[in-house]
């Protein structure tokens, strides 16, 4: 078994959804022996507030992220903003000694792309993308029975994505339908698809 000698100490930004979920409340529910909750950031301090009795945690809020990386100084920063704020986030939390974690995608732009990975290169700090598909029960069980060569080589591939109209028709009432906060839903949401088609082979890294 795995000894742990010290938690990492991390900092939540973003309290949406994925935010309070999976990298909140869903992270401390199964790996609270690994990791830490030290700081939550966002710019609206009551939905902030909700987030972090919905967590269950007593983490500090901030609104302002310089501050907060000022006075905690986290070994990590998970990012869930919107994407377009991406790159400002992970850049400052490199600078500032942290390595990040960051929703899919990872920005909107090939300039911020490459302004990430200088930052990343000159800190040497760390980035991962988090795509949360890579880890599903079916992606998994399938690249399974293809390195097991359970239906021989594969020369093809015909792959389709179908949302219903819940679901899929969220992406047009928030920020996710506009270019400038998400490059596209061709970034933000289809970044599902070449990570299924190719992520799921090889490790997601921008190096």
């Amino acid at each position: 078994m795995l000894q742990v000698t010290q938690k990492r100490r991390y900092a939540l930004v973003g309290t949406g959804n994925r935010g309070t979920t999976m990298w909140g409340h869903d992270l401390l529910a199964g790996w609270s022996d690994y990791v830490e909750l030290v700081g939550i950031c966002d710019l609206n301090l009551m939905r902030a507030e909700r987030a972090r009795g919905m967590i269950g945690s007593n983490a500090p809020l901030y609104a302002d992220f310089d501050l907060m990386m000022s006075e905690l100084k986290p070994d990590l920063v998970i990012v869930c903003t919107p994407d377009d704020t991406h790159d400002d986030i992970i850049v400052k939390a490199l600078e500032a000694g942290a390595d990040v974690i960051s929703e899919k995608p990872m920005t909107t732009t090939r300039d911020k792309i490459a302004r990430i990975r200088e930052a990343e290169a000159r800190t040497g700090r760390r980035v991962d993308v988090s795509f949360n598909y890579r880890f599903a029960p079916t992606s998994s069980r399938i690249k399974e029975l293809i390195e097991e060569g359970a239906i021989g080589d594969v020369t093809s591939v015909d792959f389709h994505w179908y949302l219903d109209n819940s679901h899929g028709a969220d992406y047009f009432r928030r920020w996710h339908a506009f270019t400038a906060r998400s490059g596209s839903l061709f970034v933000h949401k289809a970044t599902h698809h070449s990570t299924f088609s190719t992520g799921i082979w090889i490790p997601i890294r921008w190096k």
